[in-house]
This record gives C-alpha cells, sequence and structure tokens, in this order.
C-alpha cells in the first residue's frame, strides 16, 4: 500500500485515542505515574543492577550527568534511592535502592505481568510470533534514526550567494 493511500495521521490519532487508557491511574496505580521516565528508568536499572554509580546510570537513561543528579536527588527525596560510599574506596558513592523502592517494583511488576500474561494468552501461536517479529523491527527502526526538524531544513536550504563588491 503506499504512502499516499495511507493517512498515517489518521492512523496516529486511531491508536493515541485506543491507547491512551494505557496512562490511566486506574489501570496502573496512581503511584507509577508520580515518577518520570527517568527517574523509572535509573529505578528499573538499579533494580536489575542491584546497585550503580551516577555514571551508569546516566548512559542508562541517556542523560547527562547533571540531569541524572537532578533525577537521583528525587529519587532520594522520595525514599527511593541511598547513596552509600564505596568501603574500599571512599571516592566512589553507589546509589542503590531502598526496601521501598524494591517493594513498589515487585508491586509494579505483578500489574504489568498480569497484563502481558492476558496478550499472550489472546494471541494464538502465529499471533504471537508475528507480534514479536514486528515488534522488533518496530524497536529496530526506531533506534536507526531520530527524527529532526533541523535536518530536514538543512537539506531543502539553498546555498545563498551574496556578491561582495
Amino acid at each position: 500500500m503506499s504512502n499516499q493511500l495511507f493517512n498515517f495521521e489518521e492512523m496516529i490519532f486511531y491508536y493515541i485515542d485506543e491507547l491512551k487508557f494505557l496512562l490511566f491511574p486506574d489501570k496502573w496505580g496512581e503511584e507509577f505515574l508520580d515518577y518520570s521516565k527517568n527517574e523509572i528508568l535509573a529505578l528499573l536499572f538499579l533494580y536489575k543492577s542491584k546497585a550503580g554509580n551516577m555514571t551508569e546510570i546516566s548512559e542508562y537513561i541517556n542523560a547527562p550527568l547533571n540531569t541524572t543528579t537532578g533525577v537521583i536527588n528525587r529519587l532520594e527525596k522520595k525514599e527511593m534511592v541511598e547513596r552509600r560510599r564505596d568501603e574500599k574506596d571512599r571516592r566512589i558513592v553507589n546509589i542503590l535502592l531502598t526496601d521501598k523502592a524494591q517493594k513498589f517494583i515487585e508491586e509494579q511488576k505483578k500489574v504489568i505481568q498480569y497484563y502481558f500474561e492476558k496478550i499472550y494468552n489472546a494471541l494464538s501461536v502465529e499471533e504471537k510470533s508475528a507480534a514479536l517479529g514486528i515488534f522488533n523491527k518496530v524497536i529496530a527502526v526506531m533506534k536507526q534514526e531520530k527524527y529532526s526538524q533541523s535536518d530536514k531544513e538543512k537539506q531543502s536550504k539553498k546555498v545563498k550567494r551574496i556578491i561582495i563588491e
């Protein structure tokens, strides 16, 4: 099907309208939506790795160190993480999840797992295979390049000659 016949704008808004419930607190619990994307990513990184330093977290959430510092400060105020100096090298500060954060992530995992299992059980073997293939393709395409209006403008701008007398 050509792009001319396919209305991308209509499709985008259709799926936004259909999937907006994913952002509603009654699906996930209000607590989950009290955290920013970077805070959630930092919590997930620390959950998987058990501990990390600011550089590791910064690389994982793909943010500069000063942004990561703000993220960790907010999580510390919410009593979700704590900073601990390394016993062998006091210059190193490790970030660890608190028990409160550990429980929070476990609860959220149960909710997410519930929905994934419902979806998984609703699909046939062929649909599961196709869905995974499509999902992996979508991720690969999205990783390739970032859309930038300035890149598009640069391509369309022409060099302007100025005659100097």
